[in-house]
């Protein structure tokens, strides 16, 4: 191996085991291969805004986030043509939607400039050159969205969805009227960080004056 490598000056060695092991002319040691993953074990830890207190973190497992974005994606039929603005922050629970849903199901996430994370028309610019068809925030961002949206072109969006605050029974219709009539859901948190734990779809006969 040192023979070879001292011949060919690569840039990059690839190979299953150190190539330092092969200088040292000893036999590669064992593997220490981590445990498999169980279901029960703990994926991460995401902490609520502290809107009544102090943060408090709540522990995820590799069960509950999976089988929460697995019912998401299958309830909305979410497949490879589908795409999401991941305008949600990456410490905020709706990303782990984003990132896993979307990805997981062969779809796309678009990413935003952290300059441009609260300029509402560079997600309209962003949605419309990418063909974005799945929105995924808060109702406070969605509301910014149906500002700056109408004005302009229908956007390519077929799924609307909020969570995580309440929703104004009017902010479904403003989402729809720059959508082409889309669908828009409002789901809901158990404890402030567990991605969805329930969930309503809005369509123009459900709205109450």
């Amino acid at each position: 191996m040192r023979a070879v490598r001292e011949v060919a000056q690569p840039v990059v060695v690839i190979e299953k085991v150190d190539p330092a092991v092969y200088d040292d002319g000893q036999k590669p040691a064992p593997a220490d291969l981590p445990r498999a993953v169980d279901g029960d074990d703990r994926a991460y830890v995401i902490f609520t805004s502290g809107s009544t207190g102090t943060p408090k973190g709540v522990v995820m497992t590799h069960r509950a986030a999976t089988n929460t974005v697995a019912a998401v994606v299958e309830r909305h039929g979410i497949g490879p043509e589908d795409s999401v603005l991941a305008v949600s922050s990456l410490d905020f629970d709706l990303s782990v939607f984003d990132v896993f849903g979307l990805l997981g199901a062969g779809g796309t996430v678009v990413c935003i400039a952290e300059s441009d994370r609260r300029d509402a028309f560079t997600w309209c610019e962003l949605i419309r050159r990418h063909r974005v068809t799945v929105w995924n925030s808060a109702p406070a961002l969605a509301d910014m969205l149906t500002v700056a949206a109408e004005d302009g072109p229908e956007l390519p969006l077929r799924l609307i969805l909020v969570s995580g605050d309440w929703v104004s029974p009017t902010l479904p219709a403003r989402i729809r009227a720059i959508t082409e009539d889309r669908a828009v859901s409002g789901d809901g948190h158990a404890v402030g960080a567990r991605v969805v734990a329930m969930g309503g779809s809005h369509r123009e006969r459900d709205l109450v004056e």
